[in-house]
């Protein structure tokens, strides 16, 4: 018997998120920003195509992360992506990278990480993530975009919620959302009510 997409998924932190979902990440630490490098090397070992895109000033942990796992960033099994000041292009190269992830040998899904670091502040959060989702749309994947929390407040961190099957904050909160809705859908409901 076959799974449906719905059906499968990628466990992330004890939850299990369906492909074509997405997760996000506030991280305020070393240690938290490289705790979901394990969601890539199991895609690794599970022989799915593995996408790591990654902010300059997000790159150095994501390096001492993956030594820490016995991986260097020039690891042939992981695509890499770095992003780049123009992030629209970025989130174009991230999607053709995730394509060819996935292409590589008729693997039958794909692991996305994206790390943004300090690059995108709350202002444009919710618009970059539709527009990675967008790109992303129709893929057997599931991608993790995370940030760097201090430049967020509680507020926005709290709206991503709705979006993702997953939300992490720091190390103490974790919001598993079995009906997320799409992003473009929720901004279309913000500009609504910001008018």
């Amino acid at each position: 018997m076959s799974l449906t997409r719905q059906e499968q998924h990628v466990e992330i932190s004890g939850y299990g998120v369906p492909l074509g979902a997405r997760a996000i990440h506030f991280y305020y630490t070393k240690p938290e920003q490289q705790r979901l490098l394990g969601f890539l090397m199991e895609g690794i070992a599970r022989y799915e195509g593995t996408v790591l895109a990654y902010a300059p000033d997000a790159s150095e942990a994501l390096c001492d992360g993956l030594e820490i796992f016995g991986l260097r960033l020039t690891e042939p099994e992981i695509l890499l992506v770095e992003i780049t000041s123009n992030v629209r292009s970025s989130i174009g190269s991230i999607a053709a990278a995730a394509k060819r992830a996935m292409g590589r040998e008729h693997r039958v899904c794909g692991r996305v990480l994206c790390d943004f670091g300090s690059m995108i502040g709350q202002e444009t959060v919710c618009e970059v993530e539709d527009l990675l989702h967008h790109h992303l749309a129709g893929l057997d994947l599931v991608s993790v975009t995370q940030y760097n929390g201090r430049g967020f407040g509680a507020p926005i961190t709290i709206e991503q919620f709705p979006t993702h099957a997953l939300a992490i904050v720091g190390s103490a909160f974790f919001c598993g959302n079995r009906s997320c809705g799409l992003p473009e859908d929720y901004l279309r409901n913000r500009l609504i009510r910001e008018n």
